[in-house]
């Protein structure tokens, strides 16, 4: 699959309501947000969940403050016309933990998730592709 050539080939920086065929979801609240959410489409849409929360400052200011996170996998477990996460279309995860253990620091994340993803076979790409993707960003490219 060829996205483009060229940035300039590529027309738009949004995907459109209900069109998304993959979502990495990085953090369980942005993935379970009303604008992600509007992205899905039930039978349709895969969603890597990296399931580890990151409080917010409402953890310092509220004493009772409870992590939103196991809510936000049922959410989007939902959102994609699943029962549960874990299901066909969802997987969810703590990649934080996977990628702090498997490569020492839990910035790894994202490549986590997309070589999850990757591997579940959502992502329509060769190997040597995103390999080559993640050499021309040229950060941290030996690890």
């Amino acid at each position: 699959m060829l996205l483009g050539s060229t940035q300039q080939d590529i027309h738009t920086t949004r995907v459109g309501m209900a069109a998304a065929d993959l979502i990495l979801a990085c953090d369980p609240v942005v993935g379970a947000s009303a604008e992600t959410l509007l992205r899905v489409r039930e039978g349709r849409t895969h969603v890597a969940l990296n399931a580890h929360g990151t409080p917010t400052a409402a953890f310092v200011k509220m004493p009772d403050w409870q992590d939103p996170s196991l809510s936000c996998v049922a959410e989007i477990a939902r959102a994609t016309g699943q029962f549960s996460a874990g299901t066909p279309g969802v997987g969810a995860f703590d990649a934080d933990a996977l990628a702090t253990a498997v490569m020492g620091d839990s910035l790894y994340t994202n490549p986590t998730m997309l070589g999850y993803a990757w591997q579940k076979g959502w992502i329509p790409l060769a190997r040597p592709s995103l390999m080559r993707a993640m050499e021309l960003n040229g950060v941290a490219v030996e690890r």
